[in-house]
């Protein structure tokens, strides 16, 4: 894990997640300035909070742990998980929405990532039955975070803050930009056993657990879909860097990560045993 001055990653420098960055900026038309904005914003508000690293890495270090997006198959792969006992097994961090979809099952996540716009309601449930949550502030959900940060300390100190420019400590860069890639970058730069994506599609669907109004999966606007292409290529160079096995539930895999197909489970009490040699 490298850890300079609240950057927290698998990449060797804030100077490759920087690279990136402006590639996200570039091809979304994101404003700099508000993300630095927000981030500072934020820093008045959680300076005084500490975030426990060493909890963290205690959780996560040399566990299975399950990340599970919002995609369009998340219920099915949850059926899948409780059906193995992995839901059980894991260390399960939600990505935004997909807290929703597990607290709906009667399952609540390790850890949360969020930038709250994801369903509110079941989020402050599961942290207030002991999830853990990372909320990334950015240009975009300014006014939301406030709000939830001022909420949220009235019963629960179990949180970070994470942005996606230049951290101010206590506030951490985990090298992720959207929900479920960071979700991932956070879980890998804890150096887990094994990590299993579930829910994480990156197609041109979105699942109804995304977006707290969707009521069915529906077709991505374009935006949403680069925003997708850009989790894909964040999870692959993570994958890759890492060298921490990777598998997948969804049909598209990222570089380095080994998809888990059907013929692939061997019936032991966990999809984490799969038969290498078809």
């Amino acid at each position: 894990m490298y850890m300079y001055r609240g950057f927290v990653s698998v990449l060797k420098s804030f100077a490759d997640w920087w690279s990136i960055y402006l590639e996200i900026v570039d091809r979304l038309g994101i404003d700099r300035g508000f993300d630095e904005l927000a981030t500072d914003i934020a820093y008045e508000l959680v300076h005084h909070i500490e975030p426990s690293i060493d909890v963290y890495r205690s959780m996560i270090m040399g566990r299975n742990v399950i990340v599970l997006g919002a995609g369009p198959n998340l219920e099915n792969h949850i059926e899948l998980l409780e059906r193995y006992g992995d839901l059980k097994q894991a260390i399960l961090i939600a990505a935004d929405g997909a807290t929703k979809a597990l607290v709906d099952v009667g399952v609540i996540p390790h850890i949360i990532s969020s930038d709250l716009d994801g369903d509110l309601e079941a989020i402050f449930y599961a942290v207030s039955k002991g999830s853990k949550i990372f909320i990334h502030v950015h240009g975009d959900n300014i006014a939301q975070f406030i709000s939830f940060i001022e909420e949220l300390k009235k019963f629960s100190k179990n949180f970070v803050v994470t942005t996606q420019v230049e951290p101010r400590y206590p506030i951490l860069n985990f090298g992720g930009f959207t929900d479920g890639d960071r979700a991932y970058a956070i879980a890998i730069a804890f150096r887990p056993s094994k990590v299993l994506l579930a829910g994480m599609d990156f197609g041109t669907v979105v699942g109804r657990y995304s977006k707290p109004w969707l009521k069915s999966a529906e077709k991505a606007s374009m935006r949403k879909q680069i925003k997708l292409l850009l989790a894909l290529k964040i999870v692959s160079i993570l994958a890759c860097i890492s060298g921490i096995p990777t598998y997948t539930l969804s049909e598209i895999a990222p570089t380095c990560v080994k998809r888990f197909a059907a013929e692939s489970l061997v019936l032991r009490g966990s999809v984490w045993e799969v038969n290498d040699s078809r």
